[in-house]
């Protein structure tokens, strides 16, 4: 399968898994004030994601109301969804219903407990993982990952994983081992996010990745500067790296590489090469990537020098009006929509980096509520900073 075969897999999976979820069926509700005698309606919620799934099993969506909830939320095998009806833990308004502390993983699965679905929490405070999925076709989705001891998200599946639109900061106290995404296996789609300042790498997808699809993140700031590895199985994996945003000292490093697609890019490193293959790497298709410093790797179409972002030392990595990342992109590589999830215009070539040029995101009053201009929430409040999903409108 070619990239663009991919990218479209990809796209047609994301319709799919949003049928079977609007599918589930009416939701049940979990609120900090619910009671055990109540029947999940919105006026008698229940007060644990585990005594809902306890009263109505697997393949049922539950939308847990606003409010503070102790960790750890564990969804136990027997809970598994179903290509036609996945089992959806969903916070009713994003990023209000805020999940702390846990002794080991604040939201966690069984190994066998496929077709899951997180979708919209904040997660903090656990002395392991944030949220850690086994199994095969869960996604993580739309959560705000921070302050964890160990990773962010870790998944590890055999096939199907899904990680998309997640914000995931500050997590992991070691800086060898603890990475902002930890995941591996087979068809694994890592899209959409925004990882900094975590301790080791951005997205450490290893030990074993293939047919995976990395498009559309931000990464840049981990502690120890490292950003994405992609390890292969011996051979190669297929792995697909378009239309990301990476700075770090250390961008890309690829093992066994063989059939991987790497396009579309913005990689800003140290002084040192952009690009770490090794480990038995062998055919890689690399081209139509903006590189800083120049690589000698960075294929036909390349580009040089300053991606000349908004304002990269606050954390804003949108393109400037005089981006040379504009209009330089492949077709042939890129995703069938942007990071806001419109499709591509016609009749111009697609930007290269994560994020599309947008006139309004270069403007001073789209930051004029933030924090001095950080693109952070402060003191673990989300005042200020406005959702990077939404494309704010032109004032």
């Amino acid at each position: 399968m070619g990239v663009r075969g991919s990218v479209e897999w990809f796209a047609a999976f994301i319709v799919l898994v949003t049928a079977v979820t609007a599918a589930s069926g009416a939701p049940y509700y979990v609120a900090t004030d619910g009671k055990p005698d109540g029947d999940g309606s919105m006026e008698r919620p229940w007060p644990s994601v585990e005594h809902a799934l306890s009263k109505v099993g697997g393949g049922q969506t539950i939308l847990v109301r606003p409010g503070i909830y102790r960790g750890p939320i564990q969804i136990a095998s027997q809970y598994a969804g179903t290509r036609q009806r996945p089992t959806v833990i969903q916070s009713e308004v994003k990023w209000k219903a805020v999940v702390i502390g846990a002794e080991y993983h604040v939201i966690s699965n069984g190994g066998d407990c496929d077709w899951v679905i997180i979708d919209g929490f904040e997660v903090m405070g656990g002395r392991y993982d944030g949220i850690k999925m086994s199994g095969d076709y869960n996604i993580v989705r739309n959560c705000w990952v921070h302050n964890n001891k160990a990773m962010g998200i870790a998944m590890h599946n055999r096939t199907g994983g899904i990680i998309e639109n997640n914000l995931i900061e500050f997590n992991g106290s070691h800086i060898q081992f603890d990475h902002g995404v930890y995941a591996d296996g087979d068809g694994l789609t890592v899209s959409g996010n925004i990882v900094r300042h975590n301790a080791s790498y951005g997205l450490h997808l290893y030990p074993s990745i293939k047919n995976a699809r990395v498009v559309h993140n931000l990464v840049y700031g981990q502690v120890r500067r490292r950003g994405i590895i992609v390890a292969c199985p011996k051979g190669g994996g297929g792995n697909v790296v378009v239309n990301n945003t990476v700075v770090e000292d250390q961008p890309l490093t690829i093992w066994n590489g063989d059939g991987e697609s790497v396009a579309n890019n913005i990689f800003v490193g140290g002084e040192s090469e952009v690009f770490s293959f090794g480990e038995g790497t062998g055919d890689i298709q690399v081209d139509y990537n903006l590189c800083m410093p120049r690589s000698s790797r960075q294929g036909p179409h390349g580009l040089g020098g300053d991606p000349r972002f908004v304002d990269a030392g606050k954390g804003v990595f949108w393109l400037r009006p005089d981006s040379p990342a504009i209009d330089k992109g492949s077709f042939e590589h890129a995703p069938a929509t942007d990071f806001w999830g419109r499709p591509h215009s016609q009749g111009t070539m697609p930007d290269i980096g994560a994020f599309t040029f947008e006139p309004v995101l270069a403007a001073d009053s789209v930051r004029a509520g933030w924090d001095h201009g950080w693109a952070y929430h402060r003191h673990g409040t989300q005042a200020g900073l406005a959702d990077p999903w939404v494309l704010p409108a032109a004032k």
